[in-house]
């Protein structure tokens, strides 16, 4: 390594305790959540957005707020039942042992 020569530096840096890859580990659950709340709210937003916009312009009755709420809660739901097989599939998944190259 670099800092070989210097142990403190090593700790420091965190090459040595392993607080690199936890951090990766925790930055990359951030995102997971992020995209599952966006997943998750977008959908009925859209959806009554749609509605509220077309009874507005077209003159629609307000009723139909209700089946686009419905259809996004349902988009939304399938969203939430993706992540969770998504997530069950990675829980599931065995780690590969160790391999080593044999040189001649």
């Amino acid at each position: 390594m670099l800092y070989d020569c210097v142990p403190d530096l090593q700790y420091k840096t965190g090459e040595r305790s392993g607080s690199v890859k936890s951090w990766m580990k925790v930055m990359q659950d951030i995102a997971w959540l992020t995209q599952l709340g966006i997943s998750v709210t977008a959908p009925p937003l859209l959806c009554a957005g749609a509605a509220w916009w077309l009874s507005a312009r077209a003159g629609l009755p307000m009723w139909v707020m209700l089946p686009a709420l419905v259809l996004g809660f349902g988009g939304s739901g399938a969203s939430v039942w993706g992540f969770y097989r998504y997530m069950q599939r990675k829980a599931s998944r065995k780690k590969a042992p160790p391999s080593f190259n044999r040189h001649l």
